[in-house]
C-alpha cells in the first residue's frame, strides 16, 4: 500500500485566519484523520512564526499531527532558543527619550543624543521589544532590527532612505549568525538576488530557485507526496518540483478573472499560466461550477478539471441561546477593498430612512478600519452601524441577525454564506463572482442583488427585517444548505483526490 503524505502549499498560517487560511487548516485537520502525516508548507517571513504555530496547537485550532515548515525557519541553523543577556529597556543612558503619544497599544518611543533624533523603538504590548529603527543624521530611517518572541534579532531590513521602502534584508539565527540575505527592489518590492550563508554559501538570481530547492529537498524525504497548491504565485514552483511518484493539485481559492471580475475572457497572469500548463497538474480544483465552466468556455474542457465545494462545517463552537434581532443585519468579512463593505454601507443608509432602529454589525479587522469609519461618520450612522472586532464565535453572531450582508467583489466560493445560512441566518449578496449562484436559491434561502444596485440591496434587507414570516420561511430553507453542502460530501471528494 502507498504511504500517501499530503503536503499543502500556502503562503503563511496566523491565529486570525482569512478564507484561504481557515481552508487548508480544516482539510489539513481532516486529512490528519486518515494519513499517518501531512505537512504545509509556508513561505511568508513572520516576526512571531514559532509563536503562532504553538497557539495554533495549544489552542486547537490545527491539529498535533500536521507538521509546519516554513522556509525561513527551516533553513535557519542554530535554532536552539539562547536566554537574550541583553535586555532591551525603555531608558538607556545618554538618551533623552520621548513618548510617542499615538500608539498607546504598542508603546514607542524616539530617542534623541545631543539634539539629533536617532531610534525609534517600538514595544509589544507585554512589554518585549518588537523593532529598533536607526535614522540617520537628517532623521530618515536607513534600518530597522526585528526581534522574536524571545528577545533574539531575528531580520535587519536596510531601507532605502529615499522612499522609506526595504532594499536589502538580513536574516540571523538564534547564535546572531546570518544565514540569507535577499536583495529588495525598493521601488516595486520584488525579491532579487538571494545569498545563503549555511554549510556552504551560495548565491540564488532570485527567491524562487532558493525556495525551489528547499521544496525539493523537503519532499525527497517523502515516498508518495500528494501536494497541493493554495496560491498562484507558488504554482510555477510545483509545476517544477521533481519527484517520481509526486501527484500535484492545483486549487483555486478565488476569482481567476481581472478587473471587473466579470468578463471571462480577462484572465489574472497567474491563472492563465496554471491553464495554459493544465496538462503539469494531475488535478485543478474550482469550488464553484460557474467558475469551472467560465475556464471551459474560454480554454476548453479538460478531464483535470473538478468542482470541490466548501462544506458548511464550522468549527464546534458553545451552544448560544441566543434570540434573534429582527432588526439586525451582520457581515463578517476583512476590512478590505476586495470585501466592497463601503456598499453595504451606503445601501445601509437607506435601510435606515426606513427603519431607523435597524443595526448593521461589521466583524473584522483590516487597514480599511479607519476609512470605513469615517464613511460611517459621514453618512450619519454612528449609532446603527458598528464595526465590531474580528469573532472567533461566527454561529452566534449569525444566529442574532436577521440576515447576512455580501457585497464583494470577488470570491472563490465565499464561505461566509454557507456559514450564516447553516446558522439559519439567510444571504443578501451582490451577484458577483464566484460563489452566490451556486449557493443561494433567489427568493428561497436569500437573494441575488444585481451588483452596484444599493435601492435594491437595501430593499431587500428590509423586506426580510420587516416581514417576520419570509424571515422564518428564509431561514427554514437557509437550513438546508448543511445537506448540500454536507462535509461528508466534502471529506469524501477530498479523499478521492488523495488517492
Amino acid at each position: 500500500m502507498k504511504k500517501i503524505t499530503p503536503v499543502i502549499i500556502v503562503n503563511s498560517l496566523n491565529v486570525q485566519r482569512g478564507g484561504i487560511t481557515k481552508a487548508t487548516i480544516k482539510r489539513a485537520n481532516f486529512l490528519a484523520e486518515h494519513y499517518n502525516e501531512v505537512l504545509i508548507i509556508t513561505f511568508l517571513y513572520q516576526q512571531y512564526h514559532n509563536q503562532i504555530i504553538q497557539q495554533l496547537y495549544n489552542q486547537k485550532i490545527l491539529s498535533k499531527k500536521v507538521k509546519v515548515y516554513n522556509f525561513f525557519e527551516n533553513i535557519k541553523p542554530n535554532k536552539n532558543i539562547r536566554k537574550n543577556k541583553k535586555v532591551q529597556q525603555i531608558e538607556e543612558r545618554g538618551f533623552v527619550v520621548l513618548p510617542v503619544e499615538k500608539l498607546q497599544k504598542e508603546p514607542s518611543y524616539r530617542y534623541y543624543k545631543d539634539g539629533l533624533y536617532v531610534k525609534y523603538k517600538r514595544f509589544n504590548s507585554n512589554g518585549s521589544l518588537k523593532f529598533i529603527d536607526y535614522m540617520d543624521e537628517s532623521g530618515r530611517r536607513k534600518r530597522r532590527e526585528e526581534f522574536n518572541e524571545h528577545g533574539i534579532l531575528v531580520r535587519t531590513r536596510h531601507m532605502d532612505i529615499l522612499n522609506n521602502k526595504p532594499k536589502y534584508d538580513q536574516y540571523f539565527d538564534n547564535k546572531g549568525k546570518c544565514f540569507l540575505s535577499v536583495h529588495i527592489n525598493s521601488e516595486t518590492g520584488k525579491e532579487g538576488r538571494v545569498a545563503t550563508f549555511l554549510n556552504k554559501a551560495k548565491e540564488y538570481p532570485e527567491f524562487y530557485h532558493c525556495q525551489l530547492e528547499w521544496v525539493n529537498h523537503i519532499l525527497s524525504e517523502i515516498e508518495y507526496p500528494v501536494v497541493s497548491n493554495e496560491l498562484r504565485r507558488f504554482s510555477k514552483l510545483l509545476i517544477n518540483v521533481k519527484h517520481k511518484n509526486i501527484k500535484k493539485i492545483e486549487v483555486f481559492h478565488s476569482s481567476h478573472l481581472s478587473e471587473p471580475f466579470n468578463d471571462i475572457n480577462k484572465i489574472k497572469p497567474g491563472s492563465h499560466y496554471v491553464f495554459e500548463n493544465a496538462k503539469y497538474f494531475d488535478k485543478i480544483v474550482f469550488l464553484t461550477n460557474e467558475q469551472k465552466s467560465d475556464v471551459e468556455n474560454v480554454y476548453g474542457k479538460n478531464n483535470n478539471f473538478t468542482v470541490i465545494p466548501h462544506s458548511t462545517y464550522i468549527n464546534k463552537e458553545k451552544e448560544y441561546a441566543v434570540k434573534r434581532n429582527q432588526k439586525l443585519a451582520v457581515t463578517l468579512a476583512r476590512y478590505h477593498d476586495v470585501k466592497r463593505l463601503d456598499e453595504a454601507i451606503k445601501a445601509f443608509k437607506h435601510v435606515v430612512a426606513k427603519i431607523p432602529e435597524a443595526k448593521y454589525y461589521i466583524y473584522g479587522y483590516g487597514e480599511m478600519k479607519e476609512k470605513l469609519q469615517s464613511l460611517i461618520k459621514e453618512l450619519g450612522l454612528e449609532d446603527n452601524i458598528y464595526l465590531k472586532p474580528f469573532t472567533s464565535t461566527p454561529q452566534k453572531s449569525y444566529k442574532e441577525a436577521s440576515c447576512s450582508i455580501l457585497t464583494s467583489r470577488q470570491e472563490g466560493f465565499a464561505m461566509v454564506i454557507t456559514e450564516s445560512m447553516a446558522a439559519g441566518t439567510p444571504v443578501i449578496a451582490y451577484a458577483f463572482k464566484y460563489g452566490p449562484k451556486d449557493i443561494i436559491s433567489d427568493g428561497v434561502n436569500g437573494y441575488i442583488v444585481e451588483e452596484n444596485n444599493r435601492e435594491e440591496l437595501s430593499q431587500k434587507i428590509i423586506r426580510v427585517m420587516e416581514d417576520k414570516n419570509l424571515s422564518k420561511s428564509l431561514s427554514a430553507s437557509a437550513l438546508k444548505v448543511k445537506e448540500t453542502f454536507s462535509e461528508e460530501r466534502y471529506r469524501r471528494n477530498w479523499l478521492e483526490i488523495y488517492q
